[in-house]
Parts: C-alpha cells; structure tokens; sequence
C-alpha cells in the first residue's frame, strides 16, 4: 500500500476521512481566493507596465520583459497549485478565481472606473488567460 491510498481503516470508517476532506475543501477554497486576489494586484500592477510603455525606447523594452515574467510566474504557480493538489482541479480554481477578479476590474464601477482598459493592460489581460489556460491544461490529472 502507497501512501496515497487509503488504510482499510479509513475506507471503512467515514469520520476517519472527514478531516483530511475538511482540509481538502479548504485548501481549493483557499487556491481559489488566492487566484482572486493576485489578480486584482496583478491587474494593479499591470499599469506600471503602461507607464513603462510611453517613457522611452528601454521603457518598452522592460515594459515587455516585464510583461513576459509576469505571465511566466503566473504559469508556475498555476502548475505549482495542480502538482502541490495532485489534481487538475487544482490548477483550475487559481485560474477561475483570477478570471473572476479580473472580470471585476474590465466590468469597473458604477461611477465608470476601470483599472484594465487598453494597450499592454490588454495583453496582460489575454496573456494571463492563455498562460492560465496551458498551465490549466498541461497539469497531469
């Protein structure tokens, strides 16, 4: 017996499994609201690389490197999230979570804010949602 399978005990005695599921339904909760949360300051973030874009020819140039690693860490810590969860289902929730939260700053206020609105705020939007998606998809089940 591996140590991902179960004891007989534990099959047979369902409030033996109860807490490790409590801490699985936590830790999915958990990767989900972190997805959320790193996209709203990832999408805050996201304006310095338009700032960076009009301040020159080495702005662009580090507007782009920037841009690249920010979607290449976001990437890992997707696949990070469905090799430490064993699961698909663990890369997938970071990505969801971020989707929504970046659903909020596109949508923008009832007052017209909007924190993600063109240019390379754009490509971190669709680069991220690609990026997410491989990660999402190249995670072993």
């Amino acid at each position: 017996m591996n140590a991902s399978t179960p004891s007989t005990a534990e099959t047979r005695d369902p409030a033996r499994r109860w807490p490790r599921n409590l801490a699985t339904v936590a830790a999915y909760t958990a990767l989900g609201l972190s997805g959320a949360a790193v996209s709203v300051v990832g999408g805050v973030a996201a304006g310095w690389l338009s700032w960076l874009w009009v301040s020159g020819g080495w702005g662009k140039v580090l507007a782009v490197v920037t841009l690249v690693l920010m979607l290449g860490v976001l990437f890992a810590g997707c696949r990070a999230a469905g090799w430490g969860m064993s699961s698909r289902l663990g890369a997938a929730l970071p990505a969801l979570g971020w989707t929504a939260g970046s659903l909020l700053l596109v949508v923008g206020s009832m007052r017209g804010d909007q924190i993600i609105t063109s240019g390379l705020h754009l490509a971190y939007l669709y680069g991220s949602i690609i990026a997410l998606a491989l990660a999402t998809a190249r995670t072993e089940r």
